[in-house]
């Protein structure tokens, strides 16, 4: 059983240092919990993700709660929602305070965009290995490319896409049922 001090420092240094959103947020927390502690499977973080999709909020936010949950009931939940949250609070109510004062700075504006161009790469990977343990044959395959055309193209709202994804997904990738052969 992990240490609730153990949850909390390692959330709380995902927090306070997972800059860039909640993808590079996700990537961070999959590489500590996933490579680094092994604390879930790719497939039980690939779950949690999901989970955090289907709650209200952040989805780095929910995944950290369900994520706690699972490896030490509600205690675990609220101490990685707390460490996952508290430093990005702290940090971004200073950020704010500092940040109208010296926005138009140079040096600012090219620090801004030199953490966006990363956060661009930190998501890629992300999409990279939640791709490989969620394709895991040709019909998830296909519903990640439908997806991706349902948004990027025909630009169907996120919400709408989340809901008729885990409905049809019900239906269309649940395990199918082995079939017996009759012994000749």
């Amino acid at each position: 059983m992990v240490p609730l001090a153990q949850l909390a420092m390692t959330f709380l240094k995902i927090g306070a240092f997972g800059f860039g959103g909640p993808f590079s947020l996700l990537a961070i927390m999959q590489k500590e919990v996933v490579e680094r502690r092994q604390w879930l499977t790719a497939d039980d973080f690939t779950q949690s993700v999901g989970i955090g999709t289907m709650t209200p909020g952040p989805i780095f936010f929910a995944a950290a709660i369900f994520i706690g949950y699972r490896l030490r009931g509600i205690s675990g939940a609220a101490v990685c929602g707390l460490g996952a949250l508290l430093p990005s609070f702290i940090l971004a109510v200073i950020i704010a305070a500092l940040y109208v004062e010296v926005e138009s700075s140079p040096l600012v504006m090219g620090t801004v965009h030199g953490i966006a161009a990363g956060v661009v790469g930190l998501f890629l990977s992300v999409v990279l290995k939640t791709g490989r343990s969620t394709a895991k044959d040709a019909r998830s395959a296909a519903w990640i490319v439908i997806a991706f055309i349902a948004l990027a193209i025909l630009k169907v709202d996120p919400l709408l896409l989340i809901v008729i994804a885990g409905t049809a997904g019900a239906w269309w990738l649940r395990p199918m049922p082995k079939i017996q052969m009759a012994e000749k």
